[in-house]
Order: structure tokens, then C-alpha cells, then sequence
């Protein structure tokens, strides 16, 4: 009997450390900001963004209450290493008057300086909205201007205020620093 409640014994506690030694799956580090409703018109207010920097990809998900892609024109994923000085990637997804996507496009750009930015070639560029959440997605090996492994992150909107016409209606503040995996 008393072999017996020692095999028992030994089974259970082998077992429930090799349980214990199972490597959980990996999440990515992540982050939101919040940025107050009301502060932009309704069709560009960005209410959060919530980051991800994953293994493989960059992501950003944007809630927007009142969407209408009718009168976007951008909405841009705005990215910055820690080795990245005044640098930053913006990821940017082009619509048409009707909505539709037209580009999904990569830059490299220093500070607020249009003059200097330069499109990076990046396939996989991914994005999708659903509900108030609309999803910006771009692969890590794109970001191939710096090395560093943790980024952070902030959303802007551009919007159709009239023909011809597009404004930043609303850019939201950086995400903390995020580190890859």
C-alpha cells in the first residue's frame, strides 16, 4: 500500500512540474493611450489606440466612435525607435472619396518635415476596420531604417473637410516605449 501512494505521489508531482515547465505562448508587449472624445470632429476623434509590437509585426488599433471612410483621407500609423533621433516611420492607408483603400504605404521621415520624407519598399502592409476599430498593421522586417527593438507609437487622421481640402483633424499622443516579443 504504501509503494503504491509513493508511485501515485511521484506520477502527481511529475507531472504537475512538468506542467509547470511548459513554456506559455508568447504575447506581445502592449500599450494604450487614451486620448479624450470630443476634442477633434467626429469623424477623425480618435477615442484610443492600443499598440502591439509583436515578434513579426508592428500593430495599432484605433477606435473612432463615429467613422465615415467616406471622409477619410489617411490614417497613419506613426512609429519612432528608440535609435531613431527625430526620425519616424509612418505607416499610411490612403482611401478614395468612396472610401475605398488606394495605398497602404511605408515613410521615413524627420520631425514634422514633409520635405524629407522618403517611401520605404514594404510589402504586408496590412489593415482592416471593424465596428469603431480600425486595424494598422506593418512587419517588423520593413523597419529597416534603425535596429532598436523597442518602439512606440501614435495614430493621426486625415481628413476631407471639403474638396481639395484635407486637415490633421486629430493626432494622438505617443504610446510608452514597447519591447519586441
Amino acid at each position: 500500500m504504501t509503494t503504491r501512494l509513493v508511485r501515485i505521489g511521484a506520477v502527481a508531482a511529475g507531472t504537475v512540474l512538468a506542467i509547470g515547465l511548459v513554456p506559455g505562448t508568447a504575447q506581445a508587449a502592449s500599450g494604450v493611450v487614451k486620448d479624450p472624445r470630443g476634442d477633434a470632429p467626429r469623424v477623425a476623434d480618435i477615442t484610443q489606440l492600443r499598440v502591439k509590437n509583436g515578434d513579426a509585426r508592428v500593430t495599432g488599433v484605433l477606435t473612432v466612435p463615429y467613422r465615415n471612410k467616406k471622409k477619410l483621407a489617411s490614417t497613419d500609423l506613426i512609429i519612432k525607435t528608440r535609435d531613431s533621433g527625430r526620425w519616424t516611420y509612418i505607416v499610411s492607408i490612403a482611401r478614395n472619396s468612396q472610401g475605398k483603400v488606394t495605398g497602404k504605404y511605408l515613410g521615413w521621415q524627420r520631425g514634422d518635415d514633409p520635405s524629407s520624407y522618403t517611401r520605404l519598399p514594404c510589402r504586408g502592409i496590412k489593415t482592416s476596420w471593424k465596428g469603431k476599430r480600425t486595424t494598422i498593421s506593418v512587419p517588423v522586417r520593413c523597419l529597416t531604417e534603425t535596429s532598436s527593438r523597442r518602439v512606440k507609437a501614435k495614430a493621426a487622421i486625415l481628413a476631407r473637410v471639403g474638396p481639395g481640402h484635407d486637415s490633421y483633424d486629430e493626432v494622438t499622443r505617443y504610446s510608452r516605449y514597447l519591447r519586441r516579443g
